[in-house]
């Protein structure tokens, strides 16, 4: 039995020189001493534009019937809004889809104040608002040191805007109400006017 060594075997086919792809020129940053503060930067001719500064938008929502209303007001577009989906018996049990942005607002009206049950469970470091009349839960705010801060239930926005994500499950479990206020303060809108 005959081994084949390297002398056997065909010789490989490289017969044209390879192509390298170019590399691309690196553009550095200007430094942070030569821009201009408070304004935005503007793309240069041949490089990327910089992500568009969003205007603010409202978006009215409301309970079923009515009689608790509110505005959220954002410069996140809606496919940049966190949708989270609690994992607790409450928010899986009314089908809630939440968000909030830090940076925006959120004003509530009450047409029929009788209507309104704050409705505390577990560490009870919240009040989830919920209609008496029509049962819809649409939002849950918290008081703390900072004012109030509030988280929407997106299935109560009258218009939901296009573009939203699914949403995330997430589990706070474990979570110590300390915690859960801390983190509720660096996440959820706050909330302008009477609560």
């Amino acid at each position: 039995m005959a081994t084949l060594g390297f002398a056997s075997m065909p010789a490989a086919r490289y017969n044209r020189p390879m192509k390298r792809k170019k590399q691309a020129a690196r553009k550095t940053p200007a430094p942070a001493s030569t821009r201009v503060a408070g304004r935005p930067r503007v793309a240069r001719p041949g490089s990327r534009a910089p992500a568009p500064i969003s205007e603010p938008r409202s978006f009215e929502g409301a309970c079923h019937c009515g009689a608790i209303e509110f505005t959220y007001t954002t410069t996140l577009p809606p496919p940049r809004w966190p949708v989270r989906l609690c994992q607790c018996s409450f928010c899986r049990g009314h089908g809630s889809r939440s968000t909030s942005d830090p940076s925006g607002e959120l004003q509530f009206r009450f047409e029929r104040p009788e209507f309104l049950r704050r409705y505390r469970f577990a560490l009870r470091t919240a009040d989830f608002l919920i209609c008496k009349e029509c049962g819809t839960y649409v939002a849950a705010v918290l008081l703390s040191g900072r004012g109030a801060q509030g988280v929407i239930n997106l299935n109560t926005l009258r218009a939901p805007p296009k573009g939203l994500r699914p949403g995330k499950p997430v589990s706070h479990d474990g979570e110590s109400g300390e915690g859960r206020r801390a983190r509720r303060v660096l996440t959820w809108t706050p909330v302008v006017g009477p609560v």
